[in-house]
């Protein structure tokens, strides 16, 4: 019953967003983001590659607001400050990390971005790279900075293996 309650959740947050994004980015031309607020996005984003290159997952978890959900693929639902800063934490094995932004819409207060997340892990001596699709919903807070208020990460779209040398820098 739970589980049926979650899915419904998540499948209502997903309802909102379409219907809060999709008007705005197929019938205004004003969806598209000015300059300055394209470098502000492309900055964080390049903010969450540095965290992830220092292992200092918590300024990953902190670049969301405190009320903020990540949906995960197989619809995991993942709320609130505490549950994103731990699923982060899992994630500090993390070798690599590049995000890629594909297109950006909205305006002002609320920003869509779609995009690419490629992630480098070290599994069995092996370097595995996976590459999901990814929405992330960007708010502006009241002290103006745009913090994480939704993301959510499709099923991986790819996935390459390389094997580590012993005496590759990816071995140290």
């Amino acid at each position: 019953m739970k589980t049926i309650q979650s899915i419904k959740k998540s499948a209502t947050i997903v309802a909102l967003l379409v219907v809060s994004v999709l008007p705005t980015s197929l019938f205004a031309q004003s969806s598209e983001v000015n300059d300055d607020t394209r470098a502000e996005i492309e900055k964080l984003n390049r903010s969450i590659e540095n965290a992830f290159v220092k292992k200092s997952m918590g300024d990953v978890a902190a670049m969301y607001n405190s009320e903020a959900t990540i949906l995960t693929p197989g619809g995991k639902k993942i709320h609130g400050s505490k549950e994103i800063g731990e699923y982060w934490y899992a994630m500090s094995g993390c070798k690599e990390f590049k995000s890629e932004i594909t297109e950006l819409g909205g305006s002002g207060k609320m920003i869509y971005q779609l995009g690419k997340w490629t992630m480098t892990f070290e599994k069995d001596g092996k370097l595995v790279t996976h590459t999901t699709d990814v929405v992330l919903v960007w708010k502006r807070e009241s002290n103006y900075e745009y913090k994480i208020q939704l993301s959510s990460l499709n099923n991986t779209v790819a996935v390459s293996e390389k094997e580590i040398l012993p005496n590759s820098a990816s071995a140290k």
